[in-house]
Formats: structure tokens, sequence, C-alpha cells
């Protein structure tokens, strides 16, 4: 029979490695022999590398071809069902530090490179949380609700009961990867030192336009050089006296000197 050649795997290194080395195995069901160019290949990191399998002989006319990876003793697979699978990576989890009791608090989890999409699931102090918290009696006290495919997790309104270190975990059909937990804090908003410190300014404000109006009261922002009796009653200049006279009809000057 014609040798048959299933699809070919092209893969993208990603790993931390400078050099990836990838260990590759068919899964054989039934009797078919597989043959492979290249066994053990070597490729740099962010390189590509295409993996080739040739079926040799076969007693079945649809074999299923699987592709599996092997690290670290893990064996996950790649190709499945005639699809492309790839494990998550590190999602990234974003979560606030500190909420205020009653207000509206949102948990981002994101993860890009997993194939097929993965789904997400939340942890508070390593509890999976439900995706509505009304659906479980344990989280009666809590309100919020969580989005499987988008990862965000999303509290109305925040509860004492909702402090706590929190994770995600993005997982799809090739295995699963966690975030660093993150702690968030919801703590009470302290009305009576609110009200007081506002009462407090309010006083200081008061005490400042009292004090304003006594000034101008007293005279203190009053403009000596712009009072009215300064025009009316100009002063003398000293030594000089002034005389009218009826020939000249006008003013005329008498100086005087004190020697």
């Amino acid at each position: 029979m014609a040798l048959r050649r299933p699809p070919r795997l092209r893969l993208y290194a990603r790993l931390p490695d400078f050099f990836l080395l990838l260990l590759f195995r068919g899964c054989l069901i039934g009797a078919v022999n597989l043959k492979s160019s290249n066994r053990t290949p070597v490729v740099q990191e962010f390189g590509s590398v295409e993996l080739s399998c040739i079926i040799t002989d076969s007693q079945t006319s649809d074999p299923r071809i699987e592709w599996k990876k092997i690290q670290n003793g893990e064996t996950t697979y790649v190709f499945f069902d005639n699809k492309i699978q790839v494990k998550p990576v590190t999602p990234v989890c974003r979560v606030p530090k500190a909420v205020p009791v009653g207000k509206m608090a949102t948990l981002h989890c994101q993860e890009s490179e997993g194939h097929p999409r993965p789904h997400y699931s939340w942890y508070r102090n390593d509890v999976p949380l439900p995706t509505d918290s009304r659906a479980n009696p344990r989280f009666r006290n809590s309100s919020f609700h969580l989005n499987s495919e988008t990862g965000t997790l999303v509290f109305s309104a925040v509860h004492k009961d909702d402090s706590g270190r929190y994770y995600c975990i993005a997982s799809n059909d090739a295995g699963s990867a966690r975030c660093e937990e993150q702690e968030m804090e919801v703590y009470d908003l302290n009305i009576g030192g609110i009200i007081g410190g506002v009462l407090v300014v309010l006083a200081v404000l008061a005490l400042i336009t009292l004090g304003i109006c006594c000034a101008y009261r007293r005279g203190y922002f009053i403009n000596s050089k712009q009072d009215g009796e300064s025009y009316k009653n100009p002063g003398k200049a000293d030594g000089v006296n002034y005389i009218r006279t009826d020939e000249e009809g006008d003013f005329r000057h008498k100086s005087s000197f004190l020697i």
C-alpha cells in the first residue's frame, strides 16, 4: 500500500530555554507502523520546527493519529481528535489591593496562547468559587459573578468576608496553568472620622471669615492715601505763607525763612 503522511505539525518554541529539546511520540492504535525523519529535533527559542510522521504500514483504513508532548515527566496532548491542542501558559491576573465595603470590584484573568481557548476559574484562599455566589449557600454574604469565558470576576458590592488571597486557573483539554495569588483587602469606611474632618474644616473656614470681617470693621484694610480728607485739606509747604490781594486777584506767596 502507498505510504500515508498525516498532517505535519508546525510548532513555535516558547519555553524559557535557549535551546529547546522536543521529544514527541505517536500513539499507536491497532497495527500501525510509523516512521519519522527526525525524532529528536533541536530548535532555538522562538524558532519554528516541523515534525513529520509517515505511516509505513496499517491494518486500518482510518487510523487515529495523536501527537503528545513529554516534558518534565508530564505527557500532554498536542494533536488529538483532529485538533491542535496547546496547553495554556501562566495567565495574567489583576486583583485590586484594597476596596471599601459596599463598593464594586472586578478581578481580571487572561491567557492568550492556549488552544483551544481556555476556560477560567477563580479561587479564594484555595477554595474554588462558583460562577454565581447565589448558587452556593457558603457564599451567601458575597455578591459576585464569574464569567468563565473571559476570566472576569465581578463583585457588585464587596463584603468583609470577600477579603482573602485570590488566584486564577486557565485550563483546556491540553492542560492548565495558574497565576500567583494576590491579596485583596476589604475595609470599612470611617464615617465618623469623615464627618469629624468636614466639621473641623468648616469651623476653620468660619473663623477665617470672622477674622476678615473684624479687620474690615476696624479699618485695617483702608488705604490712608485714598482717604477723602486728604484731598479736601491739602497740606501747606513748610515756610510758605499765602496772601490774597485785590490788585492781583489771585494768590501770591510771601516767603519767610526761619534761620
